[in-house]
């Protein structure tokens, strides 16, 4: 008997969330998968919260998305996931955007988080710029940084390809702007520096009548441990420290502003809130919506 249920996919993995007069469609693009000892608090550490959390052990996996806001007038997309850097598991943005309804050519500007792969190796395929109309929106530092000898300088064998393959950004999107401090980026959309993933991370809130959606990017990686293991993380930090203290001063800002939130790399479909529990926090997933 041929066995058919490896060739078995989910479906699509699209979510929407209406933020005020914004609809937020939240794309999944495929998962990655990060091996243990790259966790700073060890792997047995890691092995035992991922135990304690119903999770198999070995490489642990963490899904990506990217957001597209749209409020009928222009679209505004917020990363652009893997693309083809990271094998099969990920890079399915396209795919999913084709069932949202959505082509490449109708996003007018990509907010980035931070130039990891994982963020931006979508902006990219072999033919060039995949988002041809967009303009890209980052942080004075972030690109600074990727752009410059330090960057290289820290690079490995692994990710320098990844590196150099960023700084082909500029020169396929020749529509760059760059901000250095906390303000509105588009209407609506503010953008909130979270410096020490990497020097220029940003998180961006969207508010609109009232509603307001926080997303995070890296702050968090996991409701495993990110929320209340406050001083650990995977080791992809530039600056550990500060990446801790903006962890730790973002976490209680969403907890003490009641913000709905979403992080890059929390279970599909990301969103929910952060509760204060003890000397930590924990995510507190938002029911499914039915109704956008």
């Amino acid at each position: 008997m041929v066995d058919n249920f490896s060739k078995i996919h989910q479906t699509p993995a699209i979510y929407r969330r209406r933020i005020g007069s914004f609809m937020v469609t939240i794309i999944s693009d495929g998962y990655l998968e990060a091996d243990p000892s790259y966790f700073s608090g060890g792997a047995d550490q890691l092995a035992r919260l991922t135990s304690e959390a119903f999770l198999p052990s070995g490489p642990f996996r963490m899904g990506t998305v990217v957001y597209i806001v749209d409020d009928g007038k222009r679209r505004v997309m917020v990363d652009a996931g893997c693309g083809p850097l990271f094998g099969p598991t990920s890079g399915f943005l396209q795919f999913n955007m084709k069932y949202a309804g959505i082509r490449p050519d109708s996003i007018d500007a990509i907010l980035i988080t931070h130039m990891h792969a994982d963020h931006i190796g979508g902006l990219l395929d072999e033919g060039g710029a995949v988002f041809p109309n967009a303009e890209i929106i980052m942080h004075q530092a972030e690109f600074d940084y990727f752009m410059g000898d330090l960057a290289m300088q820290r690079s490995t064998e692994r990710n320098r390809p990844w590196l150099l393959r960023a700084r082909t950004v500029p020169e396929l999107y020749p529509n760059l702007r760059l901000f250095d401090k906390e303000g509105q980026v588009q209407p609506g959309i503010t953008a909130m520096p979270l410096t020490g993933h990497t020097p220029g991370h940003s998180g961006f809130m969207i508010e609109s009548n009232g509603d307001q959606l926080f997303l995070a990017g890296d702050l968090v990686y996991s409701p495993v441990y990110s929320f209340h293991i406050l001083d650990q993380n995977f080791t992809f930090d530039v600056d550990a420290d500060a990446a801790i203290a903006s962890r730790r001063r973002g976490l209680d800002m969403i907890a003490t502003e009641k913000w709905l939130m979403s992080a890059s790399h929390l279970p599909f479909p990301t969103l929910g809130h952060v509760d204060r529990r003890g000397c930590g926090f924990a995510f507190v997933a938002e029911d499914w919506r039915f109704n956008p």
